[in-house]
């Protein structure tokens, strides 16, 4: 049996830490010593090491929780959603390092950040979101359909003139592991660390852009789409990608629902037969009055609206 304080030089963990894990219950209370000191065993140690790594993992002490005592836990799931949010992370941080260098590159770095905030602002009533735009789609992939194909020079061009325009891009792709329930439905796809997982060449993110990963249809559900979109301050989105009756109209249904604005660039959105297609389209028109107008004209009306905010 163990002190406290060789408790902590063995865990690596301070002695007011190892306390407040007692407190909150992710670790048992201690036994004491006939003196009335803590005294912890081999069985506590390892129970420490293992909140100790979690923690270094940046798991919420919540998650920690359950973890460590529920012995029926999906650990691949909490690992994979502990990944998405890491990865969320470090594209936010990248995002901060190019805002940074750019102002570093000038002369006068206060203007050059006042520059990059005025753009903020002016872009963040909108933002674009494309859904599954990844190889896997694609002739010699896992789910191909020749129609994708029909998107591809569309998006280019939607994309290029969205970011002359700074107008945010969020790319939330689909991202599997083996058994998750999804492929219970469809064939294996969109693979973590396969060639299927990338993003298309031809549409492939600028370093500015946002990635997010998905393992569901809704790209709000177990993603960080909500809180991109809030830290943009966005409150139009601009639906694109690919099959129009799935992963496109499941998303722009949630988003209606939380009260976004939506448009559909319609040649920017395609499914796997044009009856499909169509069904998508007319569900979201009907249904929740989604407006469906071409990517180009949608951009025109953006720009309009921006010159008319803009003074002089």
């Amino acid at each position: 049996m163990l002190t406290v304080k060789a408790a902590a030089d063995m865990t690596g963990l301070t002695v007011k830490g190892i306390r407040f894990y007692e407190k909150i219950g992710l670790l048992k209370p201690a036994a004491r010593s006939p003196a009335g000191y803590r005294l912890y065993s081999e069985e506590d140690i390892a129970r420490l090491h293992k909140i100790h790594f979690y923690r270094e993992q940046r798991f919420s002490l919540e998650d920690i929780a359950v973890l460590l005592n529920d012995p029926d836990v999906d650990l691949r799931s909490y690992l994979k959603r502990q990944l998405f949010d890491i990865e969320s992370q470090i594209q936010e941080l990248e995002h901060i390092r190019i805002t940074l260098n750019k102002a570093l590159e000038e002369n006068d770095c206060g203007e050059v950040l006042e520059e990059e905030n005025r753009s903020s602002l002016e872009r963040s009533r909108v933002a674009i979101v494309g859904t599954d735009l990844q190889n896997d789609f694609l002739d010699g992939g896992a789910l191909p359909c020749r129609r994708i194909y029909n998107v591809i020079k569309p998006l280019e061009a939607f994309f290029a003139r969205a970011r002359e325009m700074k107008i945010p891009i969020i790319y939330v792709c689909d991202s599997h592991h083996r058994n998750d329930p999804e492929l219970e439905i469809w064939e294996d796809h969109a693979i973590e660390g396969t060639w299927g997982v990338q993003v298309i060449q031809e549409l492939r993110p600028d370093p500015r852009d946002f990635v997010l990963k998905k393992n569901y249809f809704n790209a709000f559900i177990g993603t960080k789409l909500q809180n991109t979109l809030k830290k943009l301050g966005a409150d139009t989105i601009i639906l694109v990608g690919w099959r129009t009756h799935v992963c496109v109209a499941q998303t722009a249904i949630e988003a209606f629902h939380r009260g976004y604005r939506v448009l559909i660039a319609e040649d920017c959105v395609d499914s796997t037969t044009q009856v499909e297609h169509e069904f998508g389209l007319n569900l979201l028109r009907v249904n929740y009055g989604i407006e469906v107008l071409p990517g180009n004209d949608i951009l025109e009306y953006m720009a309009e609206m921006s010159g008319e905010t803009q003074p002089g």
